[in-house]
């Protein structure tokens, strides 16, 4: 392994780590999470002479800059309904995706949400646009970039994440309860762009 890319998996391995130290709650987990963590950023520095908590990496005091995540509208062929994903948070309903990772492309990130939520491969086929999640809302939190793609299904379909209970197509105009996560009118405007061709600019 070129040294590039065994920084670019140690990376990933730290990303990951931080993750489960952020979300889990099972004290064996966050001790091996702690470790993890110990370990990637020891061997980092050994091999490249940086330090994790230096400009570079994963420190979002430097310069603050908002979060970038993913979203894909997949419509059917005829155009007249849309595939959601059942959350199983609040089982609430969403288009497949969510942050755009480390080391991925926007459209790699893309399609690995829509491979582990929609339990499909897919295919991107146009980039609707971006939009500020939290603009015109009454409240905010950590300020983030959302990029809408258009996608089509391929190839045969697999049992997604735990994070989803079910994978539906329903109506463009007759949308199922929407999870907490979104925003609904958010939702329906990324919906309309991609039904009518026109760009998400906001």
């Amino acid at each position: 392994m070129e040294k590039h890319a065994l920084t670019d998996y140690l990376l990933k391995v730290e990303e990951i780590a931080k993750v489960g130290l952020k979300y889990s709650q099972d004290p064996y987990a966050l001790d091996n999470y702690d470790e993890l963590q110990r370990l990637t950023s020891r061997f980092l520095e050994s091999i490249d002479a940086v330090r994790l908590d230096g400009l570079n990496y994963f420190r979002r005091d430097v310069y603050p800059t908002p979060s970038v995540s993913v979203r894909a509208i997949i419509l059917s062929d005829d155009r007249k309904k849309v595939l959601m994903v059942q959350e199983a948070k609040d089982e609430g309903w969403s288009f497949p995706g969510g942050w755009a990772e480390i080391g991925l492309s926007p459209v790699e990130s893309i399609r690995k949400e829509i491979w582990e939520e929609a339990g499909s491969d897919c295919e991107i086929t146009d980039m609707v646009g971006a939009i500020d999640r939290y603009s015109g809302l009454p409240t905010a939190g950590a300020p983030e970039y959302i990029l809408v793609y258009t996608a089509k299904l391929k190839g045969e379909p697999h049992r997604p994440t735990y994070e989803i209970l079910k994978v539906d197509w329903f109506p463009i105009d007759d949308l199922p309860r929407i999870s907490i996560k979104n925003d609904a009118d958010q939702m329906r405007r990324m919906l309309d762009c991609a039904v009518r061709g026109r760009r998400l600019l906001d």
